[in-house]
């Protein structure tokens, strides 16, 4: 369940215009909602009339906004930065309506990865709200929430308190094999020299590809960019799979692509750094949720080439 810190034992007083759940709702320039489900945003007047007039056809997938508003939430709770929820546009949700769903490997991972966050040793017992916190792992309700946590519980990776079918709150504990799993995911990730590259896949792009290109090497990695490896997967197969094999993932948002704030989401999901970078004419159009980022806003190739090594070597070392 999400608590918000400046706003400590709210009351409800409204529904929330996303999940209809129970939610705080203060309006003076833009409208604030506090909500268990959806987290903390804030959106504009223009953007209510679009929630209201969803077309039929799209409602089904509105549990997309519920999940990157959660997300945002998750990566804010703590910080009192309120840079981290500017106002909303209806642009703003359509983009989110329009964001891949995640499949149900992915699911299972984003769970985990969440699980594991909340354990702080071996043996303790907490608590995963399948009601409040299903938009986590891009779930659609409770209940799909609920049959990745059994789903964690058959791979061994968790052990579930009965009841095991019926509580959307179960109790549950990490098991030695999950401890294993979580030790090889660290190790994986420390192993790795691969930089994934997200990026508008555009003809015209080409010189600013070259120079990300070398700044990665020069750093002392690998670039990796999925429309450069041969392969025989579902492409968004592909891409989770190398992102997941990648230390890091440079996101140049340059022609506003909704692939790449999907790459990028990915990345900050399994906890791995993100660098961002945008071609400054293009800055003023970065989505909402990258605006408290400090992004590289280059000019030229070559100005791309010389901040981005930089800002690689001083995140991450100079690789090897």
């Amino acid at each position: 369940m999400y608590i918000d810190p400046d706003f400590d034992n709210l009351s409800t007083n409204a529904s929330c215009p996303i999940c209809g759940g129970d939610a705080y709702s203060h309006s003076e320039n833009a409208i604030l909602i506090v909500c268990k489900i959806c987290g903390k945003y804030r959106f504009d007047i223009f953007a209510r009339a679009y929630l209201s007039a969803i077309a039929k056809d799209r409602k089904s997938d509105v549990y997309k906004i519920s999940s990157e508003l959660r997300s945002i939430s998750e990566r804010a709770r703590g910080k009192r930065d309120n840079s981290f929820f500017p106002t909303l546009s209806s642009e703003d949700f359509d983009r989110m309506l329009d964001l891949a769903d995640p499949s149900v490997p992915e699911k299972l991972r984003l769970l985990f990865t969440y699980v594991t966050g909340l354990t702080q040793f071996p043996g303790e017992k907490r608590v995963f709200d399948n009601s409040n916190d299903y938009p986590i792992v891009c779930a659609k309700n409770a209940e799909e929430s609920q049959f990745y946590m059994r789903g964690l519980e058959e791979q061994g990776f968790l052990e579930l308190d009965p009841p095991r079918t019926t509580s959307l709150s179960p109790k549950f504990t990490i098991t030695t094999r999950g401890w294993q799993e979580i030790d090889r995911l660290a190790r994986e990730v420390i192993d790795s020299k691969n930089a994934f590259i997200a990026m508008w896949f555009d003809a015209s792009r080409a010189p600013f590809e070259k120079a990300i290109n070398r700044a990665i090497e020069n750093a002392g990695y690998l670039p990796v960019r999925i429309d450069r490896i041969e392969h025989v997967n579902r492409i968004d197969d592909e891409i989770i799979a190398r992102i997941r094999q990648s230390k890091f993932l440079i996101s140049d948002f340059t022609g506003q692509r909704n692939g790449v704030y999907f790459e990028a989401g990915f990345m900050l999901g399994l906890g791995r750094p993100v660098i961002w970078i945008c071609e400054q004419s293009d800055l003023k159009n970065l989505h909402f949720d990258t605006r408290q980022y400090n992004t590289i806003n280059y000019t030229n190739p070559l100005d791309l080439e010389t901040r981005l090594q930089f800002r690689i070597e001083a995140v991450l070392g100079k690789g090897k």
